[in-house]
This record gives C-alpha cells, structure tokens and sequence, in this order.
C-alpha cells in the first residue's frame, strides 16, 4: 500500500514537471535576443526622434563654432534618448573625441574614440584621429601599437603596412619589420623601399647580407631591384667581375635603366675596360643627351683608351653645350695635356710647349669661368710645362706667323688651334 501511495506521487510530480515545462517558452539564442534589443532600441529613437534631430543639430553647430562643452552637452543627450544607431555613430564619437582633444582632454578623447571603434571597427576616421591623439601625447609604443591594430582592420593598406615596417625598424623590432616587409613585398614586387627595409634588417640580425641577396638573386635573377642591390655588394667588396655580369644581366631585362648605366661605368673602369665603358656611356648619352656630365665621363673614357680625336670631339660638345659651365673648358682642357704627354719625349720641346700652352689657356677659361678645381692645373702648366721667354726667343722666326704659333710635329697636324705669341 505504501509503494502505491509513493508510486501515484512520483508520477505526479512527473506530470507536474511536464504540463509547467510545456507552459513555459522557449529560452530566445544570442541573434533573437540582440534583434530584440535592437526593435527596442528602435522603438525608442522612434519616440524620441524629436529630442535627437534637435541635440545633434545643437550639438553639430556647437561644434562648428568650436564651442566643445555646448556641443558636448547635446551629444551626451544622444546617448540619454537613446539616439545613436550604427548611422549616427560615424560622426559622434569622432566629434566628442575631437571635443576632448581640442579641450586638452587627451585621454579622455582616446576613451571615446575606442568606444566608437568598438562600435564601428571599420571607421578609419576614427583610427586617424585616435592615431593623431596618441602621436600629441607623444607615446610612441601606443602609436605603434594602434597602427598594427588599424592594419588589422585594413589589411589592404599597403601604405600603412610600410610605415609599420618602418617604425619597427625605427624601434629595433628587426624580425617583426622583416616580416611585414616580406608580406607587403608580395603584392608589391617591385617596391624598394620594403627591399631595403629588408636588408637593413638582415644585416643588424647580423645576417649574411651578400649571401643573403645572393640566395634570392640565384632564385629570381629577374628581382632587379634585388640584382641591383646585389651587384653594389659585389663592387663594394671588390668582386668587381662578379658584379658587372650582374649589372649587365639587369641590363637585358630593362635596357633603359641609367643607375645601372652608371654602376657598369664604374665597374669597367676599375678593371679597366674602356671599350665596354664608352658602349655604356652612348647609351646614356641617348638616354640623357641634356646631361653635359655624361660627357665628361666620355672625354676622360676616350683620354684612357687612347682614342684621344675623339676625346677632343667629346670635349668640344660638352663646350657648345655649356658654354658659360668652366668645367667643359678643364674637360677640354684635359685633352690637350693628354695629347701633349702622348707626343712629348722625356723632356718636353717647342711643339709640345704649345700644345700644353692650349690646355693652360682652357684651364685659365675655366677658373675665370668659376670653376677653382683648374687652379693646380695653371700652376703646374705655368711653370712646368708652357713656353718660357726664351723658349719664345729661340723659336719665334720658325714658328709665329701673324702673331699666332703652332705646333708642328706629326702628331699634332690634327689639332687645329694655335696660340698667341708673346709680342717681341
């Protein structure tokens, strides 16, 4: 009888549990219970919509007037009525935060602009004047830490990404540079900025740079801004050969490059290729035919290959191309005395006096012409090299005629320039 008695209760309360189970409602998941809130929140601005359209356009021209504690006031009201959907909040909490900050409220500014970024993550207004805000406080790891978050948010911004790579250069964060540098270097291949950003990290990790260019070289001869970088390594280390088929590679894939122009003249010079030198410097004659340097490196080319007619041809260009520069007056200049070293014997004579009289006289044109790198020059000609009174006196019957000398000796039948003869 008692197992009856206790069997009929059991089962009553099971009933019990079941009829209040079914009565009550199902508990609503995270997205119903936030689409509520949000009907609700709605409802309110509805009924308030009043309150809000006057608050923000008080607190809008307050702000306009720079009157930040008025303008404070009414977008506080909006938060008060509830007025601050998704909408409005692109602009208020940029604008209180701008309050603070114009009111020399720095921290509490940063407290409204991560207030709205955690509204509106995507709102790169908001990261900007944060970002501006941290710079006045003048907390360097905080910037740095905001802008990593920015790009976060905006991983498409390469801009922001190279100033990152930048400022953990700045910071001595190498690995952490390396490693945004190479991620940007992807999608922008031929950047040199993020390169170098790259090398300079290697090298203070205490990396083996020329190894290191060398590696990626070997793997895409076609990297010509690594190339480049690897054909300086080589010059600066004396692998001079090295580099040229480096620089010379480079070449063939983009002809028109005039650095790697100036690197392979470099190069050639050093071992002493002077052909291969003068092929490079046409090139860029063509490509910078208003550049009167150019043409001195063609003068001096020539001058070392001996090829000195054409040296003076070079040298008479960069003159009528400058005529007012002194320099194109020293370059021709240094013709002459090319020329007279090449004929005289181990004692200079007359013909080869006369000769070094020519390069005197341009290199006297050239001081008077502003240029003081010839002053050496005319001293050394003036007492070494030119005629001297007597000189003058033993040669005047055979040589002057109407006042003008030239010289006579083979060699120098191609030269066309006399000199003025001292008068009796």
């Amino acid at each position: 009888m008692k197992l009856k008695v206790v069997s009929i209760i059991t089962m009553g309360i099971m009933l019990f549990t079941m009829v209040l189970s079914a009565c009550m409602p199902p508990q609503a998941t995270a997205e119903e219970l936030a689409a509520m809130e949000k009907a609700r929140k709605d409802s309110v601005r509805k009924a308030n919509s009043r309150y809000c359209m006057k608050h923000l356009s008080f607190a809008t021209e307050y702000y306009k007037n720079k009157a930040y504690p008025d303008a404070l006031y009414n977008y506080k009201k909006l938060f008060e009525y509830e007025c601050v959907d998704e909408q409005m909040a692109q602009n208020v909490y940029v604008y209180m935060g701008n309050s603070y900050r114009e009111m020399d409220h720095l921290d509490t500014a940063l407290i409204y602009y991560d207030e709205g970024l955690a509204v509106i993550p995507d709102n790169k207004y908001l990261w900007e004047n944060k970002l501006f805000t941290l710079k006045m406080i003048g907390d360097d790891d905080a910037v740095l830490q905001a802008k990593v978050n920015m790009y976060a948010q905006f991983p498409d911004d390469a801009v922001l990404g190279e100033e990152i790579a930048e400022d953990y250069v700045a910071s001595g964060m190498y690995e952490e540079a390396k490693a945004m540098a190479e991620a940007l270097l992807v999608k922008d291949p031929d950047n040199s900025n993020l390169t170098n950003i790259i090398y300079e990290c290697v090298e203070a990790l205490g990396g083996d740079m020329l190894g290191f260019l060398k590696t990626k070289y070997d793997n895409d001869p076609a990297d010509i801004s690594n190339a480049q970088l690897y054909g300086d390594q080589l010059l600066g280390v004396g692998e001079t050969n090295v580099a040229i088929t480096v620089y010379e590679g480079v070449l063939a894939i983009s002809p028109g490059l005039t650095n790697v122009m100036k690197k392979l003249v470099e190069a050639y010079g050093e071992i002493g290729k002077t052909k291969s030198k003068i092929e490079i410097l046409k090139k860029l004659t063509s490509a910078n035919p208003e550049d009167v340097r150019i043409y001195f490196d063609m003068t001096k080319a020539y001058i070392e290959d001996g090829q000195l007619k054409s040296a003076m041809s070079w040298a008479g260009k960069a003159i009528n191309m400058d005529p007012q520069n002194g320099q194109t007056y020293a370059n021709r200049a240094s013709v002459y005395e090319a020329v007279g070293i090449a004929c005289a014997g181990s004692v200079p004579d007359f013909d080869d006096k006369l000769v070094f009289m020519m390069a005197y006289e341009d290199y006297k044109n050239a001081k008077s012409k502003g240029y003081f790198g010839a002053t050496n020059k005319i001293d050394f000609l003036k007492e070494a090299r030119i005629p001297q009174s007597g000189d003058w006196f033993f040669n005047r019957d055979e040589y002057v005629k109407a006042g003008k000398a030239k010289p006579k000796k083979e060699c120098y039948t191609w030269l066309k320039r006399s000199v003025t003869a001292p008068k009796d």
